[in-house]
């Protein structure tokens, strides 16, 4: 027989999984209000199941996660385009061309590219920025791209693919995150605060995002670290780097754990897997591409932005124009200063302050940031559950305000969404520092870090 608040349980997990069909299938991302009045709905089933968590077993729950991933394994991207770019990498990759090499706009008026339907539908799927750009993707998620290519031509084969890929990135995210917590003896249900929150479920397994990809391997790289093995957690952390580069800011924080005498070993391992994947297709006559389109996202993409808003703002009333190529890469090197003298005053008392460092971390990275598109804070979401601040999780629910741009063609941010949006979050993380942080703390910070 089952007791009345596990019946319940059951419920709200079977209307959430009703919740995440609807999103995943039935609604345009034009249709901003049905999409955000359903997500607020699944976030709050998620969090009442959360809440309930003594009536789930962590076998229940893990299957409730694997269920949820799969309802959506058949459904195409709705919220972005980026998962076409990904095929069509995949597709250059099999044919034995260097994505690298060329822009699809290059390719496009090329055989098989102007005869193939199939490719021609990747072309236009992808968009104006996209065509006119080179990959932008570093070489081990190429080679992700392109395990679907060997299999299937079609655009629902890759998909599918793709998010096979992703589930088992997912799964050993919830089970290395149960490793590390029982490491850091905190309790193991924390990890379902992000592997069951709908905003995971949908940028990945939904969206088709690698940055739940990349977050494994960079959880591996910090587990193996915690348990003394390093040499092995610079291997992760370089494969991590060749999913995503951001994770090259969270070296310096690895550093400061791993102490002087590991740590040059540490970051030649690191680079030195980087290097070794990287040149497989990265070959030197191809970097000032790569390093091109790199440069468009500090100097020419702006969306869901905090602090350069508030610059762009400035710009416009001073000197009539959006200078987003002066502020964008001067934010960046700001947000590395502050990230890097943060790294240096840390101290590390205990392990969990290595997920305190890198959350804090990351918060600094976007908030100077150009561009924060929903998927990106899975960074801050993941670190902030090892740790006793949660704002990353308010920040999970209110960053899908930012997909009102996507309701018109216009592609027009709502600025009192964005308010909305930083306010709560800023406002949650300030009161949480505030709370957790006593008055002699940086004193015995910067004590023990002089000591060391």
């Amino acid at each position: 027989m089952f007791q009345k608040k596990s019946i319940i349980a059951i419920l709200l997990g079977a209307i959430l999984a009703v919740i995440v069909f609807f999103i995943g299938y039935q609604i345009p991302r034009e249709n901003f209000v049905g999409f955000i009045c359903l997500y607020m709905a699944a976030f709050a089933l998620f969090y009442g199941l959360w809440l309930n968590k003594q009536e789930w077993k962590f076998w229940h729950f893990f299957t409730l996660a694997i269920v949820l991933r799969l309802i959506l394994m058949f459904a195409v991207p709705e919220l972005s385009n980026d998962f076409y770019r990904f095929i069509w990498d995949g597709e250059l990759i099999s044919k034995g061309i260097n994505p690298y090499a060329h822009t699809p706009n290059e390719l496009i008026s090329q055989p098989p590219f102007y005869s193939e339907q199939y490719l021609r539908v990747l072309y236009h799927g992808m968009g104006d920025l996209s065509q006119g750009n080179y990959s932008c993707y570093p070489v081990f998620n190429q080679f992700l791209f392109a395990i679907p290519a060997r299999f299937t031509d079609t655009i629902q084969g890759n998909v599918i693919f793709l998010k096979i890929i992703i589930l088992l990135a997912d799964i050993g995210i919830i089970f290395i995150g149960k490793k590390i917590l029982e490491f850091l003896q905190k309790p193991v249900h924390l990890i379902w605060l992000f592997a069951l929150n709908p905003f995971v479920i949908l940028e990945f397994s939904g969206n088709l995002h690698f940055e739940g990809v990349m977050i494994f391997f960079i959880l591996l790289s910090i587990y193996w670290v915690l348990t003394d093995k390093w040499l092995i957690a610079a291997t992760a952390l370089g494969v991590a780097i060749q999913v995503k580069l951001i994770p090259l800011i969270l070296i310096p924080f690895f550093l400061k754990k791993l102490r002087w005498r590991r740590s040059v070993g540490f970051v030649a391992m690191t680079f030195l897997t980087v290097l070794a994947i990287g040149l497989i297709l990265l070959k030197p006559q191809f970097w000032d591409n790569f390093n091109q389109s790199l440069e468009l996202y500090f100097s020419s993409f702006e969306f869901n932005a905090s602090v350069f808003y508030i610059a762009k703002a400035y710009s416009i009333d001073s000197v009539g124009y959006d200078d987003i190529k002066y502020w964008g890469p001067l934010l960046s090197k700001i947000g590395i200063v502050l990230i890097g003298l943060l790294a240096v005053i840390k101290a590390f008392k205990k392990d969990e302050h290595l997920f305190t460092g890198m959350l804090f971390a990351m918060v600094l990275y976007y908030a100077f940031a150009t561009t924060v598109h929903p998927w990106y804070i899975s960074m801050v979401l993941i670190f902030s559950i090892f740790t006793k601040y949660k704002f990353g999780l308010v920040w999970s629910l209110l960053i899908m305000l930012s997909y009102f741009a996507y309701s018109n063609l216009a592609f027009q941010e709502n600025m009192a969404l964005i308010r909305i949006e930083y306010a709560l979050v800023f406002g949650i993380m300030l009161i949480e520092i505030f709370r957790n942080t006593s008055k002699s703390d940086w004193a015995i910070q910067l004590n023990e870090f002089f000591k060391d």
